[in-house]
């Protein structure tokens, strides 16, 4: 999560975590993949009394359920076939500190009880044990499903659900917090910079910052994480713009379809701008010298716009 967002949506994010962080709240953190729910999950544990404890992060899809028990319980040697030694689970590691499963709502109902039992008894008994285990943990989570509706579905248990969402943090897609990208883009560079020996970004141009703003970042803050890191090592600044400029659709259009506030608003200027330059020309008798005088700007800059706009005589 970038600190002190532009993004009001995300500045509403920022004022929750802050308030909830201290607490033993179960926390589930919902978004698209990529926007970072991950490092959300890590920012409220700095903030937490548990900041000094284990922080064990369970990647809930990559688990079978044949698997499940022994992943997250532990087991004993012998415990079943392959089992030479003894393995600690995830919850055991996470005893005292935070276990944060991301993708949640991909667990199986089955695996879902089994996490159920425990978040309800704060108890486990590894496998090829009898004797149960006490812990004493904050449970985190994460989702890019509508988990209410996988409750609808009967996909998700219902009892699961309202057990992890005591409080539940949504973070906006990146072209829902457009105010944001450039500070998230500079952020990514600073942090390349020092692991690349102090390598710069290469001619970040006004156009290019704008179109950096304009596209629709469907990967989130993950791909213009990515799109920067490419930058950064192949340094062909022109090529990977290029490329960005062709992945929108013809006239200031995101990949999800929508004009952008700052393209609608560059569009009204736009026409403002021509309709000033092409009346005080006319007031003019287009003498281009006196016209750029009115307006005050270069002769140079006015031939410019004249050409942009196409106004002929």
């Amino acid at each position: 999560m970038a600190s002190r967002s532009r993004s009001p949506r995300m500045q509403e994010v920022e004022r929750i975590v802050r308030r909830v962080a201290p607490t033993d709240l179960s926390i589930l953190i919902t978004g698209e993949t990529g926007v970072g729910k991950g490092l959300l999950a890590k920012q409220i544990v700095s903030l937490s009394q548990r900041r000094d404890q284990p922080f064990i992060q369970v990647n809930s899809a990559a688990i079978p359920d044949t698997l499940f028990e022994s992943e997250l319980f532990g087991h004993k040697p012998g415990a079943f076939t392959d089992a030479n030694a003894e393995r600690q689970g995830h919850i055991e590691r996470a005893d005292g500190g935070t276990l944060f499963f991301d993708e949640i709502g991909e667990l199986s109902l089955e695996s879902q009880a089994k996490l159920l039992h425990t978040i309800e008894d704060r108890e486990i008994t590894s496998l090829g044990s009898n004797l149960p285990l006490r812990v004493d943990l904050r449970i985190l989570a994460a989702t890019s499903k509508d988990l209410a509706e996988e409750v609808s579905q009967g996909r998700f248990r219902r009892d699961l659900y309202f057990r992890l969402n005591e409080i539940q943090v949504h973070l906006p897609p990146l072209r829902r917090r457009r105010e944001d990208i450039l500070a998230l883009a500079d952020h990514f560079i600073r942090n390349q910079g020092a692991e690349l020996g102090g390598r710069r970004i290469p001619d970040l141009t006004p156009e290019r910052l704008r179109l950096m703003q304009d596209y629709a970042w469907p990967g989130n803050i993950r791909e213009l994480e990515n799109f920067i890191k490419s930058l950064m090592v192949l340094g062909n600044a022109s090529l990977a713009f290029s490329r960005l400029k062709s992945a929108m659709n013809p006239g200031g259009r995101s990949a999800d379809g929508r004009i952008s506030l700052p393209e609608m608003v560059r569009r009204v200027e736009g026409r403002v701008e021509k309709k000033v330059i092409e009346r005080t020309l006319q007031r003019t008798g287009w003498h281009r010298k006196n016209t750029a005088a009115i307006l005050n700007i270069s002769y140079r800059s006015l031939l410019a716009k004249i050409k942009q706009f196409e106004l002929a005589r």
